[in-house]
């Protein structure tokens, strides 16, 4: 690991102690699926600590752009926004579980093969929103579809593809390449009280 990742994981480390008995802290950074050493990612790990998949972006479509993030204790957020299906059109959350009930399960993609997959349509358009959920060991990743009115529901698959889930331990990995740093959780050692 490099100085300068290092650095950055060091002090997602000590903005993510913050994390277990403050409020929250909003990560500005892009959690890109090919770069799991972003300090990012130690932030999110650390908010669901036994998670044992975390979401990240692995491709955005045209159209799409990530909006922001907030990670608190014992959830991470993400947003996505779209030219089409408008501001904050999806939400991602990390959750240490999901309330499944009344969702009917469907097959996981390829890159959610570690994952149990549900969804559970609200609306069809002109205003769709719906709700998706990938539940594994430690926790859950809930989609939340809120679209503009009149944007196609066809534009879900395009968001659905462009999140991604990443085992958490690459992000564990990354961390003890540098032997002054710890990461707590699932593959990990334990969190302290």
């Amino acid at each position: 690991m490099s100085r300068r990742v290092a650095a950055r994981v060091a002090i997602a480390l000590a903005v993510t102690s913050s994390l277990v008995g403050c409020s929250s802290a909003a990560a500005r950074s892009t959690p890109f699926c090919s770069n799991p050493s972003d300090s990012v990612f130690v932030l999110i790990a650390q908010s669901v600590p036994e998670a044992t998949q975390l979401p990240c972006v692995a491709e955005l479509p045209a159209g799409w752009s990530y909006a922001g993030s907030q990670i608190v204790s014992d959830q991470s957020l993400l947003w996505l926004d779209s030219d089409r299906a408008g501001i904050h059109a999806v939400e991602v959350a990390l959750r240490p579980s999901c309330d499944v009930e009344g969702a009917a399960q469907e097959p996981s993609a390829p890159d959610e093969a570690a994952t149990t997959v549900y969804v559970r349509p609200e609306s069809l358009p002109p205003a769709f929103s719906a709700e998706r959920f990938l539940l594994f060991p430690g926790g859950c990743i809930r989609f939340t579809f809120r679209f503009a009115n009149g944007a196609p529901s066809a534009l879900a698959i395009e968001a659905i593809a462009a999140i991604s889930v990443l085992p958490r331990t690459q992000i564990v990995a990354a961390v003890s390449e540098d032997p002054g740093l710890i990461l707590c959780g699932a593959g990990a050692p334990p969190c302290a009280g």
